[in-house]
């Protein structure tokens, strides 16, 4: 019997992560609150059969009582808080919450196959960040005017932040990356990208002239120099092409796009003549055979892994993702695709597209240019940094370092991006409750009509 779960197990992980994508996708194209509401409780439905067939196999495959403690904390970060959230925030949007328990579950799965300290680190951090989740909509709400006051702030922020890291920060893997303050090591620039969409976003918000847009393009450059002499050249290609989508997509004009286009690829050369690291990156892209035993050895093992996962996965503990070095941050998507499957990871990689669109959604419908222009950067942000991910780690594109959203092992990575997508319900919820009061405002016209 158990040896029938563990080896079936995997196409039913990938049956109900293909019917909760399903209920994801009817949701994104329903306008009715009732028709979401039930494609939100379905996802919920299939989300716990997933992860329920995930750790039945780990438990009895380890026959080990703490992956059964962690499955149930598991439970509770993915499906109890993500509830609570919708009771206290009525208008916010369940089925993302629920993507993105979806992406944090698969990133789980991977990590407490790795190692289970590293998991229950990412858990706990992820807990924490979903109970500051329950407030940030509030806040939201109460300072949703001074906020978009505050975009040169914002700017002095997060340079401050940045430029601190360049003087006094840790290096790792050649790049100066983060802070430690008693005991806790943080990376700042994964927050600085927060507070960099606030400051684009409340600096477009009264106009998109030439103006506005090099004033934006300043602020911009000098944290994404800061990034670039610090080495974390992944960041600051993410915070470059952010802008360039910002201020193309709020000003309707697709010559800055390809002005940005123009530009990123003029960095990306210099980028390749200056530093040594990018060199040894894009020969592991050009040519990762001829190089197997040192620079491409990364890159061959994932592809390696990916290969071997097939349609369905070797199963969850059968892969050998610990072949490929940094799998838990740079190459987590080929571990993913080797144990549970390409279909698996292909849903994953749908799950993120689908989190984007409904960002998308969300600021194609707002009135207020700040609250639209900052759903613009955050949801560009997200899909970009999945791309750079995603693409590195498949050869697609040269590797940039990034972690891969909701999923790679960091703790500043996750708070971060759950933060974020704290903000974007926030808004959800101003909708929702301006929606209320001018339906409020109909009825009682309605009603001194019949009067």
């Amino acid at each position: 019997m158990a040896y029938s779960i563990v080896v079936y197990s995997k196409y039913a992980i990938v049956l109900f992560q293909f019917l909760f994508l399903v209920c994801g996708i009817y949701a994104l194209g329903k306008k009715k609150a009732g028709q979401e509401k039930r494609a939100a409780v379905w996802q919920s439905v299939f989300l716990f059969l997933m992860q329920f067939c995930a750790y039945l196999t780990i438990v009895i495959r380890t026959q080990r009582m703490e992956y059964l403690i962690f499955y149930l904390f598991l439970q509770i970060l993915t499906l109890a808080l993500p509830l609570l959230a919708y009771f206290i925030y009525p208008g916010i949007n369940r089925c993302v919450l629920n993507d993105m328990s979806m992406m944090l579950s698969a990133g789980m799965i991977v990590l407490v196959r790795l190692d289970i300290k590293k998991a229950s680190k990412q858990l706990v951090i992820a807990m924490v960040s979903y109970l500051l989740l329950l407030a940030v909509p509030w806040l939201v709400k109460r300072f949703r005017t001074v906020l978009r006051n505050l975009g040169w702030m914002f700017c002095v922020a997060g340079t401050v932040a940045l430029v601190t890291v360049l003087i006094l920060g840790q290096v790792t893997h050649g790049s100066k990356l983060s802070w430690t303050i008693a005991g806790i090591t943080f990376q700042p620039s994964e927050f600085v990208k927060i507070l960099y969409v606030f400051f684009i976003a409340s600096v477009l918000t009264d106009g998109t002239d030439f103006k506005r847009v090099l004033l934006a393009g300043a602020g911009a450059g000098v944290q994404v120099l800061a990034l670039v002499l610090s080495k974390d050249l992944g960041s600051a290609l993410i915070l470059f092409a952010v802008y360039v989508f910002m201020i193309t997509i709020a000003a309707h004009q697709p010559l800055y796009l390809a002005g940005g286009a123009l530009a990123g690829a003029g960095a990306s050369f210099a980028a390749w003549k200056m530093f040594s690291h990018v060199q040894v990156r894009v020969q592991a892209w050009k040519d990762p055979w001829s190089v197997i035993d040192s620079q491409g050895y990364q890159i061959t093992q994932s592809l390696f892994a990916i290969g071997r996962g097939g349609l369905f996965g070797q199963g969850i503990g059968k892969g050998t993702p610990r072949d490929i070095p940094y799998v838990e941050t740079d190459f987590i998507f080929a571990a993913l695709a080797e144990e549970m499957g390409l279909l698996f990871g292909i849903g994953i990689l749908l799950t993120a597209v689908l989190l984007f669109l409904s960002v998308m959604r969300l600021a194609a419908g707002l009135a207020d240019g700040f609250y639209r222009n900052l759903a613009v950067g955050f949801g560009m942000m997200y899909i970009f940094q999945t791309f750079l991910t995603v693409g590195g780690g498949t050869k697609f594109i040269p590797l940039t370092g990034v972690t891969l959203p909701f999923i790679s092992y960091g703790g500043s990575s996750v708070m971060s991006m759950i933060l974020i997508f704290a903000v974007l319900e926030g808004i959800w919820q101003m909708r929702y409750e301006e929606e209320l009061k001018i339906e409020k405002q109909k009825r009682k016209k309605q009603l001194k009509k019949e009067e």
